[in-house]
């Protein structure tokens, strides 16, 4: 079912939805929860005080009617492992409640514009999300030491390193490897991660929204920087496989 909206209604019919289908994580309020913890040390705790993965995996079911199939859990960190940072390939703004729900994470690097989103802001940064505003050097700098310090000391991050949605759903060759690099010499490994699928849902026009699709996730195991030689070569293993994982995603839901 195709519902065309315009970019804004499209925006304000999600938000609304989402936050509606999610009363049970407004139990205890999160300011309060937020004002009595700590940074880079809460996010698995508001993440479960809040039920965030639930408001997700509601967002996926009943607000998007996306039927998800998921491989590769047991390649996911422990709660309390730390050290890890994800690796995914981008396709839609849906990627973020399907990889909520897969990898059972809040943490992502997003680009600021999510930050203002109504109920949906508060509790990203509450779980973890490192914010970036787009075009400013010195907001990247401090997102990617942010992100490094969430991964190490507190829990996994998902980075995007194509920067920006696909349009067909086909992986770019030419990515932003900086924050690879960065884990690499910061001794964190990486947990690959292939989807497909979301680029139907929402497509990066944003001028409809397609409800019921098909979408899959694959977790890869860790690939840890002592393996590789240098930064370089390990971004590159770490794409390829990313790549491998989206490919074979795609063929399940062909």
């Amino acid at each position: 079912m195709r519902l065309k909206l315009g970019h804004l209604n499209m925006l304000a019919r999600f938000v609304a939805a989402a936050a509606a289908s999610a009363p049970h994580a407004l139990v205890v309020p999160l300011p309060l929860t937020l004002l009595v913890t700590r940074r880079y040390r809460r996010e698995e705790l508001l993440k479960k005080l809040h039920m965030m993965v639930l408001w997700a995996k509601n967002v996926r079911r009943y607000v998007l009617g996306i039927k998800l199939e998921v491989t590769g859990q047991e390649n996911l960190p422990r709660p309390d492992s730390r050290g890890m940072m994800f690796v995914s390939n981008h396709q839609s703004y849906v990627d973020i409640p399907v990889l909520m729900e897969a990898l059972d994470t809040v943490a992502f690097l997003s680009k600021d514009l999510v930050a203002y989103l109504p109920f949906i802001g508060m509790h990203a940064y509450a779980g973890g999300t490192i914010f970036i505003k787009r075009g400013s050097k010195e907001s990247r700098r401090k997102a990617l030491e942010k992100t490094l310090r969430m991964c190490k000391e507190s829990t996994a991050v998902v980075v995007f390193p194509e920067g920006t949605r696909s349009a067909d759903g086909q992986l770019r060759q030419e990515i932003r490897t900086g924050s690879i690099e960065a884990a690499h010499e910061q001794g964190l490994s990486i947990i690959p991660v292939g989807l497909d699928g979301t680029y139907r849902v929402v497509p990066k026009t944003m001028d409809r929204v397609v409800t019921g699709e098909q979408v899959a996730v694959e977790v890869g195991a860790p690939l840890h920087p002592k393996d590789f030689r240098d930064s370089s070569e390990f971004a590159k293993a770490v794409w390829a496989r990313v790549n491998e994982l989206h490919l074979r995603c795609r063929a399940r839901i062909s």
